[in-house]
């Protein structure tokens, strides 16, 4: 128990670095994103057909990382123009920074301005609302689904994407940093759980057809912090537990992430270690759209 309260207290000095380098990073960011209204995907001004092993400027990484998002971009657009999708599609995405976007290198808002980019390729009119809002919790979120523009959003979607609970566990960290336990992570859950429940019992009041979708979060530290990989992977899987079992009771969706970035975060995150980079986020938009494909596709006749 004594070795585990130690290692806790490594992950709690570790991710109070974190939220410092997130609430510097917010207060210097130029660009903040308007949280009442939805956010405009603006395509990249790169043009596609370039090819950056050509560019000495770029590296190799950059080279492959660039490979990597075109590769995941094609095998989407692939597969939804296979889609008879819904006339008038409307999605309402929700949540953290991992709605927002944060660490998206090409500033195109993450996995959902990658699904967004991806339907602007095809035929269908599908309309994307972005309320990611970065650093937000789940009684934050809970708050915001009184935004009327918010509400009026989930009112009128077909599908709701939620990433929510990263931040919940950070602020356990913050509040008990000098004696930091296990416990005080499992005497915050019955709370998060009811919260949670709160929040989908909100969005079934605003549209009870909607199909909701709640995302999982990973692990970021299992490779730039192998000593932390067990202690903090037992703590994220028994919050992301709690987040499926609330799907399944409400009768909705729970999609998971974590198995895309198991053993692959040094590759997937972006320069922070905490958020995805490009190519992270690539490959949640690909498992997203796998998931949401029964609900998107239009009915036989």
């Amino acid at each position: 128990m004594q070795k585990r309260k130690i290692y806790l207290i490594i992950a709690s000095f570790l991710l109070a670095i974190v939220i410092g380098a997130v609430i510097v990073f917010a207060a210097s960011d130029q660009k903040a994103t308007v949280t009442n209204a939805p956010t405009e995907v603006v395509p990249s001004e790169t043009d596609s057909s370039e090819n950056p092993d050509e560019d000495p400027t770029v590296s190799e990484e950059e080279a492959d990382n660039s490979s990597d998002i075109k590769d995941a971009f094609q095998r989407l657009l692939k597969d939804t123009l296979g889609l008879f999708i819904k006339e008038d599609l409307h999605i309402t995405a929700v949540g953290d920074s991992l709605t927002q976007g944060v660490g998206d290198e090409t500033e195109n808002g993450g996995y959902v301005g990658i699904l967004q980019q991806t339907f602007e390729q095809t035929d269908d009119r599908v309309k994307i609302d972005n309320f990611g809002k970065r650093g937000n919790r789940t009684d934050q979120l809970l708050k915001r689904l009184n935004d009327p523009v918010i509400s009026a959003s989930i009112e009128n979607a077909h599908v709701v994407l939620i990433t929510i609970g990263a931040n919940d566990i950070m602020k356990v960290t913050k509040d008990h940093f000098t004696e930091l336990d296990y416990d005080d992570y499992s005497a915050a859950m019955p709370a998060y759980e009811e919260r949670m429940k709160e929040i989908f019992d909100k969005i079934n009041t605003l549209n009870p057809d909607a199909e909701v979708y709640l995302i999982g979060f990973y692990n970021p530290f299992e490779e730039n912090f192998p000593e932390l990989k067990d202690q903090l992977g037992t703590i994220i899987d028994e919050y992301n537990a709690i987040g499926e079992q609330v799907t399944e009771e409400e009768d909705q969706h729970y999609i998971e992430t974590a198995d895309l970035f198991r053993n692959q975060t040094g590759s997937l995150l972006s320069d922070d270690f905490f958020h995805p980079n490009e190519v992270g986020y690539g490959k949640v938009a690909e498992r997203v759209l796998e998931s949401i494909k029964p609900v998107i596709q239009e009915d036989d006749e």
